[in-house]
């Protein structure tokens, strides 16, 4: 699944082409479709918190003018259909008329939901495949509607899997807290059809996270997380580092959804460049602890595979 989010038009299709011209198996494309959401409009009063970090990463202080681009949601939407991608996979929200569109163009459509009542909602619309996150998950919580100060349902995977295959009558995938083959096997027992893996490829030799947000994965375990709307604007699970922590301390309420993170992406891309993992959000799950060694991409699947049969095997030798 490649991420379209925060990525080009271009770079998205030179993606696309890169995975097609690798392999003839099915793949999809991600985007989170949130709109801006709300939250606090003092600008330079979060700017100037924020300054604080600026100054420990040498940059100027943060303009107090910030605004959004223009949305390129619809021109990779097009690119996607352009290039046939075979799944368009939809995240933050509602996917409303884009799944009529999306098999208009020949692309199934998968959604990911945090609640039953999500998931009902998204098959009424006609998507093709759930993905129920439980509440271990890293990265944004995919609730719909946001509430207050940033709350929204925290159903852990064991307790929501179940019951969205109950409920609905396409396929469901796993998703959250799952980082080996004991969990992916579970995800099949509850009634899934797969189990969705994020943080467990992190760190894998192929992925793009930076040195020092590798280092914190491994050495990581599931309470080092926290969920919080202080890296976006929105609720996302990731690791406490000195943003989140001194952030949640200190700091006045984000800005909404999309315009936090412009607000303070100058941070984000210093602390990145320079392999810094104080300053920027180090997204990730509850299934820390159970990463293991730096591995290719393909052995992690190898061995996920593998570590799901011996323990359906030692199942099976109890009689179950």
């Amino acid at each position: 699944m490649l991420a379209g989010a925060r990525v080009s038009p271009e770079k998205l299709r030179d993606d696309i082409r890169a995975v097609k011209a690798r392999t003839d198996r099915p793949f999809g494309v991600n985007f989170l479709i949130a709109p801006p959401g709300e939250g606090n409009e003092d600008v330079e009063s979060v700017q100037r918190f924020l300054d604080r970090f600026r100054e420990r990463l040498d940059l100027p202080p943060g303009e107090t003018d910030v605004s959004l681009p223009p949305s390129p949601l619809p021109e990779q939407l097009e690119i996607v259909f352009e290039e046939r991608v075979p799944v368009l996979s939809v995240a933050l929200g509602d996917p409303g008329e884009l799944v009529e569109r999306a098999h208009d163009e020949g692309a199934l459509v998968s959604a990911m939901v945090t609640t039953v009542e999500e998931a009902l909602r998204v098959v009424e619309r006609g998507v093709d495949v759930v993905v129920a996150q439980g509440a271990e998950a890293g990265g944004h919580r995919s609730t719909f509607e946001v509430g207050p100060g940033g709350d929204v349902p925290l159903v852990g995977t064991t307790a929501l899997v179940p019951r969205v295959v109950d409920a609905v009558d396409v396929p469901v995938v796993a998703a959250g807290g799952i980082a080996d083959g004991r969990g992916l096997l579970a995800a099949l027992a509850l009634g899934a059809s797969g189990a969705q893996l994020g943080t467990r490829f992190l760190v894998a030799r192929e992925s793009g996270a930076h040195p020092a947000y590798r280092e914190r994965l491994l050495a990581g375990v599931e309470t080092d997380t926290l969920v919080t709307h202080v890296f976006t604007g929105r609720p996302a699970r990731g690791l406490r580092n000195h943003l989140a922590e001194e952030y949640l301390r200190d700091g006045p309420e984000p800005l909404g959804w999309l315009l936090h993170s412009a607000a303070a992406g100058d941070i984000y891309g210093a602390a990145k460049a320079a392999d810094d993992g104080d300053y920027s959000p180090l997204l990730a799950g509850q299934g820390l602890g159970l990463l293991g060694d730096e591995q290719a991409a393909a052995e992690i699947v190898e061995q996920l595979v593998e570590e799901a049969g011996n323990a359906l095997s030692r199942l099976e030798g109890r009689g179950l």
